[in-house]
């Protein structure tokens, strides 16, 4: 874990490499795109598909929150609010729409704050909260490689095994998750490799491994383990329910199956790992040349629907959501502010 300031030069350089690929991503997206034709398709979307959107948008922010709250539960002698952990998670979601990555301090300072956790064991959980949306993110790799229906993909033989064999290695990584900080402590402990390393960077890394662990103590647990697992298939359900619902919008069901589209959301998902602010330009271009690669959609119609949903998933929830959050955490910290005045008023009185 990396302690970096965000006004440090080190933090600079990372915004504008960020704001640089999103340029470069937006270029190439929209490059030869007909403005009024890209207008013409937003227009003509349907609407009540743009409402289930914002519910599926929002049920995989609560389903997440849900999951982080499981994670977060043996930092705390008190029971975790789901509240502040949906709020944390929207905020983070919202910042990250002008700082890439900076969600994830938003994250931290908001739960931290509201439920007086210490920030090293929340910056833990939030390790393992990224490392199982990686794991299943390889594992939907792996399984649309072996699935892949497009005759553009016609002669790769080593799909097949390369997906199935992508699909078995997530799933072992995930088994043994919980015991990979005993597992590393194992490996560092033994003479041929401890010997090798120096008296400073044994430290380090044992210092590492005891945050590792401390991020995954929920998982050691055989109930929440399982329920882990499941919230973590659930929100990626919802994530591809977001692709598809767009899809239906702009009535594109009968070109672009739900196999399809799993194949379209497992390219578009790539793309949110490029580190730009709140995943523009990179999600315009992999998603638009995934609908023209694998279903042969039109170009202006392809980057509108990369464009609509990038915009409603990305900025529109989530910032509308973090807006109202704000509102009413305030609202209920100045209630609970002046409850306490009024009981010391009534305490100094009596």
């Amino acid at each position: 874990m990396v302690n970096e300031q965000p006004g440090s030069k080190r933090s600079a350089w990372k915004q504008l490499t960020g704001v640089a690929f999103a340029a470069l991503f937006l270029w190439l997206a929209f490059r030869g795109a007909d403005p009024a034709r890209l207008w013409s398709y937003v227009k003509g979307v349907e609407p009540a598909y743009l409402l289930l959107l914002v519910a599926s948008g929002l049920a995989s922010h609560f389903l997440r929150a849900l999951r982080w709250m499981i994670l977060l539960r043996p930092l705390s002698e008190r029971k975790i609010s789901l509240w502040n952990s949906f709020c944390a998670v929207i905020y983070g979601y919202a910042v990250n729409v002008v700082l890439p990555r900076g969600g994830e301090v938003a994250r931290l300072v908001s739960i931290s704050k509201t439920e007086r956790l210490p920030w090293v064991g929340v910056l833990s959980t939030m390790f393992i909260d990224r490392l199982l949306d990686i794991a299943l993110l390889v594992l939907l790799l792996g399984f649309t490689l072996v699935v892949f229906p497009t005759p553009a993909f016609a002669g790769m033989n080593w799909l097949i095994p390369g997906g199935v064999t992508l699909s078995i290695a997530t799933v072992v990584g995930l088994l043994l998750l919980p015991r990979m900080a005993a597992i590393i402590n194992w490996i560092i402990a033994r003479p041929a490799v401890g010997h090798r390393l120096s008296a400073a960077a044994k430290t380090r890394i044992e210092h590492l491994v005891e945050q590792f662990d401390t991020g995954c103590r929920s998982l050691k647990s055989p109930i929440a383990y399982p329920a882990i697992a499941l919230l973590s298939l659930l929100i990626w359900v919802c994530y591809w329910l977001n692709f598809y619902l767009v899809i239906r919008a702009f009535s594109l069901q009968h070109q672009v199956s739900a196999i399809q589209c799993l194949i379209v959301f497992t390219i578009g998902s790539v793309g949110v790992l490029v580190p730009t602010p709140g995943s523009v330009g990179s999600f315009h271009y992999l998603v638009s040349q995934g609908l023209i690669l694998v279903s042969q959609v039109d170009h202006d119609l392809a980057l509108a629907f990369a464009s609509l949903l990038h915009g409603m998933s990305f900025v529109i929830i989530p910032c509308t959501a973090a807006a109202l959050c704000f509102l009413i955490q305030g609202n209920l910290a100045r209630t609970r502010q002046a409850e306490l005045a009024a009981a010391r008023s009534d305490e100094g009185g009596g």
